[in-house]
Parts: structure tokens; sequence; C-alpha cells
């Protein structure tokens, strides 16, 4: 039997290259000090989080359009084939911008092809890999078409933002970045179906419209487990989109569906909270933000994401000022297709509400500004590590080992070995030596040298690396970077990030040029 040909890979990249380098020497004598009264110095910062320097971008310069048009000067690149944009951001360009974002980058596109699926999309950092398996649920729902082009557009202007009061030592972490990517839909489009809309409701919600939302939402997860909530937040506040609403959406509707678990606080026990829901499978939640003026494009989305039969029940959200809120029960019309034999294979998304708190924007007499539970972010990205990956890799057989290139997020490096620890455990090596193998040779890293490129992460890893930009190095005793010719021939590929939600969304990449086909 023929293997099933692709439905959506990656075509190109481009980015955003600019800005300056700035060494850990302008944050000591600040005043800034790490948890437990560690000053903040050169070397304490890298050894507590593995940068070096970050890349800041000019206050005057819109790096994402940057990206935007280095990707559109590639020869592989027709904008006229280009059917939909997405801009994947936590904080974007301003954290004052009421977005959407897409709609400045649409203008540059728009005169090409008006008919274009524009969205933001808010997920945190796993921003980049959601928008991936959006675009792989429309491709195989037959809303895109084979030779059809779509973009995701990842930037994060974090110092132009000041996303951070002054002394927080967030903001050691983070660079700003950008980067453009375009994905091909292939023949292996279309060979499953759109999910109907099986119910609609509509309510009038109050100041706690979070409660409401999820009040509306019980007697649907009654019938039958939601396996995502999906949000059209056209609210225009940072502090509705860090985290995103659905995440909200979802913890409040968890804490009806288990009233006594909630009294007695175990969902602010995080063991306790992370096993339950597991147990349940509570699924993704997250944001988008359409540029068009209706629900159409959720209702669009809402419908696809039911395609590759991961996803088989999803509520939609539509949620603008001054508005009803307006309800949708997606249902899958269909049975689960078989996975493509290369591209994009598979996906995986889940969101922990319960979590939301650990990143988000809070306000107060100063302003806006971002907040992170650093204890709470780092256990949820090492420890949620481990389940989530086995039932992405389980089903096919597969394990860490059979990846050839890992390119997972770097919130902090410290987090990297951490992670694989808990990937390894119980494995037949040492999980010291698998570890320092693994990180060495399966792996690229550059948060040394740009910091915590927030949604871009995921995109600048591989970018840098076929570029050639990358550089053997060590942080923190580990050996990094030192099989980069190998890992730029990879054929699998696994990519792994996680942040604001708390969410962690990863995906499985065949790659096509190197002798599958399709």
């Amino acid at each position: 039997m023929a293997p099933l040909p692709f439905a959506l890979d990656i075509l190109a990249q481009g980015a955003w290259n600019g800005g300056e380098r700035i060494g850990n020497a302008a944050y000591a004598g600040r005043g800034m000090v790490f948890k437990g009264g560690i000053p903040v110095t050169e070397e304490t910062i890298e050894e507590r989080i593995g940068v070096r320097t970050r890349v800041a971008a000019p206050e005057d310069v819109r790096i994402g359009a940057i990206a935007l048009e280095e990707l559109l000067a590639q020869p592989a690149v027709d904008p006229a084939r280009i059917r939909v944009l997405i801009a994947a951001t936590n904080i974007g360009e301003d954290k004052f911008d009421p977005g959407p974002a897409s709609r400045a980058l649409l203008e540059r596109l728009a005169p090409r092809r008006p008919d274009l699926l524009a969205f933001d999309l808010y997920a945190g950092c796993p921003g980049f890999n959601v928008a991936v398996e959006a675009l792989f649920q429309l491709a195989l729902a037959g809303e895109l078409s084979p030779g059809d082009l779509a973009v995701v557009v990842g930037a994060e202007n974090v110092h132009r933002a000041r996303a951070f009061k002054p002394l927080d030592t967030a903001n050691l972490i983070f660079g700003d970045d950008a980067v453009a990517t375009a994905l091909a839909v292939g023949p292996g489009a279309g060979r499953s179906r759109p999910g109907r809309v099986v119910d609609e409701r509509t309510l009038t919600a109050a100041d706690d419209f979070v409660a409401d939302i999820a009040r509306a939402l019980l007697p649907w997860a009654q019938e039958a487990r939601l396996d995502g909530i999906l949000v059209d937040n056209r609210l225009g506040r940072i502090e509705c989109r860090v985290p995103a609403t659905a995440a909200r959406i979802q913890h409040a509707l968890l804490e009806q569906i288990f009233p006594r678990e909630a009294a007695a606080g175990e969902f602010r026990n995080f063991r306790a909270a992370f096993e339950l829901y597991e147990t349940y499978g509570a699924g993704f939640a997250f944001d988008i933000m359409a540029a068009s003026a209706g629900p159409g494009v959720l209702r669009r989305l809402g419908c696809a994401y039911t395609a590759s039969g991961r996803y088989r029940r999803v509520a939609t959200v539509f949620l603008r000022p001054g508005e009803p809120v307006r309800l949708g029960l997606v249902e899958a019309a269909g049975p689960t297709p078989d996975a493509p034999a290369c591209g994009v294979v598979d996906t995986l998304t889940r969101t922990h509400g319960c979590f939301a708190g650990f990143i988000e924007a809070r306000f107060d007499e100063e302003g806006v500004f971002g907040f992170m539970d650093g204890k709470g972010v780092f256990l949820y990205a090492t420890r949620g590590a481990r389940p989530h990956l086995a039932a992405l890799l389980g089903p096919r057989g597969l394990g860490l080992e059979d990846i050839d290139l890992l390119i997972e997020h770097q919130a902090n490096f410290a987090m990297l070995p951490l992670t694989l620890e808990q990937l390894f455990a119980g494995g037949p090596h040492p999980p010291a030596q698998a570890v320092a193998r693994y990180l060495a040779e399966r792996m690229v890293v550059n948060i040394h040298e740009r910091g915590n490129c927030s949604v871009v992460c995921m995109q600048r890893l591989p970018y840098d690396l076929e570029r050639g930009a990358l550089r053997p190095d060590t942080i923190q005793g580990f050996a990094v970077n030192r099989n980069l010719e190998a890992l730029r021939r990879a054929r699998s590929i696994l990519y792994d990030s996680v942040g604001a939600g708390m969410t962690r969304s990863s995906l499985l990449r065949i790659r096509r040029d190197l002798g599958v086909g399709g």
C-alpha cells in the first residue's frame, strides 16, 4: 500500500535579524535580586538561567513586518497562493495595541488575496505549534487545497512593550525576535471533512463573564467531554489574552465538573490538579482574534478542528464587548483519517487552566505588567513533558530515541536537562549520561545568545540551524550544539513548547526531502 501523501509541511522561512545584543553586564548593579536574595550579577544570570546576551529591537521598528517581507522574498513563496495568515504572539509589538496584529500584516497581502483568512492566535509560547496544528486541521478538513500556502508570523517585541517592571528578573530572560514561516498544503489535504455545529446558544454575561460562560458550557460537558475550547477574543486587552481567556474558562468549567475536588482545594495543589486534568483529558484552550468582522473564522476553525480525529467535540465562544456571547458546539462528522506519511504527521495540544496564574498580565497603580511564577512554570515545563509526549508518540510506537531532532522551547536553559531527565527516567541508560548525550547530539540551543524568544522560539531554532548561525558551546556544564551537520539532515523532528495557559503543544514532522514520498 502506497504511503499517504503529505497534507501540510514547512516550506520556507524569513526572519528579522537586526537588533542590539545586550550582555549581562547591563543588568548588574541595578539592585535586581533573584529569589532567595541572590544579587543579580553577570555570573549569577548565567548560572541560573543560562543567558549571556539577549537581543533588543529598536523602538521604531515593526519586526514582524520585516520577517514577513523576508519570507515573501523567498523564491518558493508566491503571495498569490497564500490563503491563511496567522499572527502568533503574546505581547506582540505593543502591549497596548488592541489587535489584531494580523491586520497590519494583512495589508501587505490583501491586494493579492482579498479572501485571505487572517487571525491572531494567543496560546502563550506554544503559539507557533498551535498555529501549525490549526493549519493541519484546516488542510485535512478540505478548508485548504493542494498548492495553497499558509503563513505564520511570530513576533515578540518585549523590550519595546516594557512587559515587566524594571526590577523584575524576568527582564533578564527575554529577547525580541520575529520569524515568518510559510507552510505548503499537499495532496493529502481534504481526506477528512469538517465537523458540524450541533448546538448554538447565546448569553448575556455579567462582570464575571468567565464563570458565566463556563456555566453555559457545563451542560455540553456533562453530555460528553469537551476536547477543546476555542475563543474568538475581541476584548482587545492584554490581560484577557495573557493567559488566553479560553484557559480561564476551561478551569472555571473544570471546577464546576469537579465541585467536591474544588472545595477540597485539590486545584491549588500542583500534583493533584495536574493529575485531575490528565485523568479527565481536558484538551486544549486558546484564543484567536480574527481580522474579519463576524464569527465566520471561528466557525470554520472550530469545525475544522475535529478533522484529524484527535479532537471530537469542540466548544467555540465568540466574545465581543457590548454583544451577547455566542456559543457553539462542534462534533466530528466523519471517521478518523489515516495520518500522512510525511510532512506534519501529528499534533497534540493540552491546556491546564488551573495553572493560568503562573504567567499573566496584571494591573496595579503603575500600569499593566507581566507576572511569572517561576517555580510553577518550571514544574509545569519539566513534569508535564513525559505524559504529553507519550500521548503523541506512543500510538506510533515511537520514543524519544526515535527522534532525530528535538526542538524544545527555551524558557530557561536549566529546564532543558531537567525535562530530559523526566523523559529518560526508568530508561535503559543512566539518566545523567542519556541527558548529556541527547542535549549535545539531538537538540539545538540558542538561549545563551538570544534569550527566551517566547512564541518565536520554535521558528528561530530551525531557522538558525539551517543558516549555520549556531555554534558548539558549553552551558552550565552541558555541551550543546555538537552535532549540527547531522541535525540539518534530520528526518524526524519533534517540536515541543510550553507557556502561558498553561499550555503544552507539540508536533511531529517527517521531512519530505529525505527520501519520503508525497
